[in-house]
């Protein structure tokens, strides 16, 4: 849980990392691409060691997950239930597969009346001569997770409308299955900056759809059967040298409670990539310490959340008592003079400053994302950690 609550709070990971759709060790995922009567799927199926059964499939024309439970026999035949857990067993439409010898499965999709259909699926492959120009992060799914690759793949983006901003002009493109909304860099940087900048962004929107197709699957998973995933980006600051974004998330998948978060796009434009809070600020000694270098395991998570917490956290919080005095005093409601929610921070530009919020436990998450915690740009000019501000 603290790893966690470090990952979500400094934008490391996205939510479907916190509900991955991926085989565990004593699992079997296969991903298969067919057709149930004239139409294309994609089916994706998990077998664990007791034959127990999950998975999910699209229809091809629609994207949108259909949850599937069962179970698999000796010889191989499966018996699969549609959104089980929402309709019930007794209603929800089957899915019956033998093995081919081909590697594939084929079968019949039952409805009610006694309706059924032909199903026949063979293994997923990369299919060849695709015409869609490929982000690195779709290119790491096709050996990652071929189900979400296909899903992806040569989806539709609707292009909106193109606004200004400090200066600088974007245009807005939309995934209309899931609204999932991000912009483009048309106009003021360098043609070659933007276009490594752009592929970041798109990296970003397709990274969100996957999120929200996750989130939904999570709904369906759960007796209620709902799911909500509402976003929306909003740019804070663009400069010769920084691009910055809020993508706040509203979300329920099916869990215990609802949740928010903020997890910012801060870009480098000269180099493209994204900015580490370390790479803007740096307290410590030698060179900045970053977690994803460490290689993700405990010892780079102690030698991380240790710089976190013991040096970066009390000076923040001192340089927020100078700034904003009567908003850090000590309250019942929401107590930011507490250094330890000041460690793992969500944070973004904006024109006066960086803009910093603090993680606060669950029963006070009502405190976070105050709207007067920005930190001047002055204030952190002799702490700098490589990367320079340009105005």
């Amino acid at each position: 849980m603290k790893l966690l609550t470090l990952l979500a709070a400094t934008g490391i990971i996205w939510l479907s990392v916190l509900c991955p759709a991926y085989a565990q060790h004593d699992e079997q995922q296969m991903t298969y691409t067919g057709q149930i009567g004239k139409s294309p799927v994609v089916i994706e199926l998990v077998t664990s060691e007791s034959n127990e059964v999950t998975g999910r499939y699209f229809y091809l024309r629609y994207r949108k997950d259909i949850a599937l439970t069962g179970t698999q026999s000796e010889g191989g035949s499966l018996e699969l239930y549609e959104n089980e857990s929402v309709i019930g067993k007794q209603k929800a439409p089957r899915i019956t597969l033998t093995p081919t010898p081909e590697g594939g499965l084929s079968g019949q999709w039952h409805g009610d009346k006694a309706k059924t259909i032909d199903v026949s699926l063979l293994p997923a492959i990369i299919p060849v001569g695709q015409k869609q120009a490929l982000t690195p992060y779709q290119n790491a799914l096709s050996k990652d997770n071929l189900y979400d690759y296909l899903r992806l793949l040569n989806m539709p983006l609707k292009a909106e409308n193109e606004q200004e901003f400090m200066g600088y002009r974007i245009r807005w493109w939309k995934e209309p299955n899931s609204g999932i909304r991000m912009f483009e860099l048309v106009s003021g940087y360098p043609q070659d900056q933007m276009a490594q900048v752009n592929v970041r962004l798109r990296d970003r929107l397709w990274r969100e759809v996957v999120d929200y197709h996750g989130c939904m699957l999570g709904g369906l998973s759960g007796s209620s059967g709902q799911a909500d995933f509402n976003q929306s980006v909003k740019p804070t600051y663009f400069s010769p040298s920084v691009i910055s974004a809020s993508v706040f998330t509203d979300y329920y998948c099916g869990g215990a409670h609802p949740d928010f978060a903020d997890s910012p796009i801060n870009l480098d434009m000269k180099s493209g990539k994204e900015l580490a809070l370390e790479d803007v600020i740096w307290l410590g000694k030698g060179k900045p310490v970053y977690y994803n270098e460490q290689g993700g395991d405990d010892a780079g998570f102690e030698a991380f959340s240790g710089y976190r917490s013991t040096v970066f956290a009390p000076w923040i919080v001192e340089q927020m008592r100078k700034l904003h005095p009567s908003q850090m005093k000590k309250s019942d409601e929401c107590d930011y003079s507490t250094v330890e929610y000041w460690s793992f921070v969500n944070w973004h530009f904006t024109p006066k400053g960086l803009y910093f919020s603090p993680s606060f436990p669950r029963v006070a998450r009502a405190c976070e994302y105050p709207d007067w915690s920005v930190l001047p740009y002055s204030a952190i000019k002799t702490h700098t950690g490589g990367f320079s501000i340009t105005n």
